[in-house]
């Protein structure tokens, strides 16, 4: 199981760099831009986002505070999944796959995170 953790952390990890990166460099041609995601690149709010991937995916990597790498890479994870389910199909798999690695790594990190989601207060 360690050895499926690793690979997905990897994968999940140069997924978000190499495509973070993109969004700054443009080292990888794209389509043409749906219109929602042309506002995105307009007002510079994509620039964020990149920013996050990248810093993300090198926590992922690097496997340092992956917790905290995976509390920020979870939201776009789930944006990118609802982007290409709702307003452009093209490339869903990719968010498939990316949802998929998400919660490998996520289970194996879930003591992490179930004290979170508990339902009790502390006694004071």
């Amino acid at each position: 199981m360690r050895w499926i953790v690793r690979i997905a952390r990897l994968l999940l990890g140069i997924i978000f760099v190499v495509f973070g990166l993109n969004g700054f460099f443009n080292f990888i041609p794209v389509p043409e831009l749906h219109p929602f995601m042309q506002m995105m690149v307009d007002s510079g709010f994509i620039y964020v986002v990149k920013a996050l991937e990248v810093m993300g995916g090198l926590m992922l990597l690097i496997n340092i505070r992956v917790p905290l790498a995976l509390l920020i890479i979870g939201p776009i994870v789930i944006n990118i999944v609802l982007y290409h389910a709702f307003f452009d199909p093209r490339n869903w798999l990719v968010s498939v796959v990316n949802l998929v690695l998400y919660v490998i790594i996520l289970i194996a990190h879930w003591p992490t995170f179930r004290s979170v989601l508990q339902n009790s207060t502390p006694q004071q």
